[in-house]
């Protein structure tokens, strides 16, 4: 693998000097000394003391007093200056801010190149391992999505016996009617008397049939419990999280 991997440079920032600034202008260097001193004195918190420098003239090799300002003190300073020298050096900044972009990023060594490379291939794996543990789930879960699908929008209710038998056959959860009325019980869906508490039956999860029967002590009224598919739903899901229930 061959990458040309480049991080950002952070601590570049453009900057013009008291020379640049009088070749540009055309004006005498010691008069681009007198502007600095005179105008931006009063501006620069510190004093212009800490632009200040020093170089050797190639001519006589003495050493002359110079200044470095940075972008927003030459702009203060040209403020002065005529239209035509603000343009020149406007335009001088603008050339060394593209510049610093194009350079603001430079190549990695080679440990960091290697370092990267390998905290890339890292969050790949996890991201492969996070999609192979998603497509399992997927394929545990199908059979109760199958199952979900079919019945979510029955208006049929049916016995807590039958729904027991479609628990294993169709998501192999091996409970039968007792067991599952237990669970119901345990779990606060169903009262004593197994029947479905007022708020579950008002959330479509039960329903309860009245049937009155004759007897020799004459009509007795009998009720019975049935799960809608909305319960179906919310009953099967919390039993496939029982791994005792599992087959």
């Amino acid at each position: 693998m061959n990458l040309e991997l480049f991080k950002k440079d952070e601590n570049k920032e453009i900057s013009l000097t008291s020379l640049e600034i009088a070749e540009l202008t055309g004006k005498e260097h010691f008069n681009v000394i007198r502007d600095i001193e005179t105008y931006l004195e009063k501006v620069v918190n510190g004093g212009v003391l800490k632009f200040e420098d020093t170089y050797q003239n190639t001519q006589n090799r003495q050493f002359y007093k110079y200044y470095r300002l940075p972008k927003r003190e030459v702009l203060i300073l040209v403020s002065g200056y005529s239209v035509e020298l603000r343009a020149k050096i406007i335009d001088r900044l603008e050339y060394l801010e593209n510049e610093l972009k194009k350079q603001s990023y430079k190549p990695l060594t080679l440990k960091e190149s290697l370092q990267m490379q390998l905290e890339l291939l890292e969050k790949n794996e996890k991201l492969e391992l996070e999609n192979k543990s998603l497509k399992e789930k997927e394929l545990e879960n199908a059979p109760l999505i199958h199952f979900a699908n079919r019945i979510k929008d029955t208006n049929d209710a049916i016995l807590i016996r039958d729904f027991a038998k479609i628990l294993y056959k169709k998501n192999k959860i091996e409970i039968g009617e007792k067991r599952l009325f237990v669970f119901l019980r345990d779990n606060g869906f169903l009262m004593s008397d197994n029947k479905p508490y007022q708020k579950y039956i008002e959330q479509g999860l039960f329903k309860v049939s009245e049937t009155t029967i004759g007897t020799i002590n004459g009509d007795r009224l009998v009720s019975t419990t049935k799960i809608t598919g909305k319960g179906q739903i919310k009953i099967s899901n919390l039993l496939s999280q029982r791994s005792d229930y599992a087959v």
